[in-house]
């Protein structure tokens, strides 16, 4: 009994070897283009650019503020795979691909 309790111990406290990545689609000026968000090595690709990201409190359900050479926007999520960039102004709108 107690190799099973150990065991689940074990199984529980180690973490998953896949990695937590999202994809979404967004529309910027009427065309779509993927966004990736890869949490374990965090980065967001967006428009053949590679952003280091950091947790962003500042969205209402959660989210990133991607940056890369001077240049920062935020990438909130929202309800049912809603999400969306925030840049100088700008909303760009997102949504999680379905696979």
């Amino acid at each position: 009994m107690k190799r099973i309790i150990i065991s689940a111990l074990i199984a529980i406290s180690t973490p998953s070897a896949h990695a937590e990545t999202y994809n979404y689609v967004c529309k910027d000026g009427g065309r779509s283009f993927p966004l990736k968000v890869d949490d374990t090595q965090s980065t967001l690709e967006w428009k053949g650019t590679t952003y280091k990201i950091k947790e962003n409190e500042d969205c209402a359900k959660f989210g990133w503020r991607a940056e890369k050479d001077g240049t920062s926007f935020n990438f909130c999520t929202a309800t049912k795979g809603y999400a969306g960039i925030e840049q100088n102004g700008i909303e760009i709108p997102c949504d999680l691909k379905r696979r």
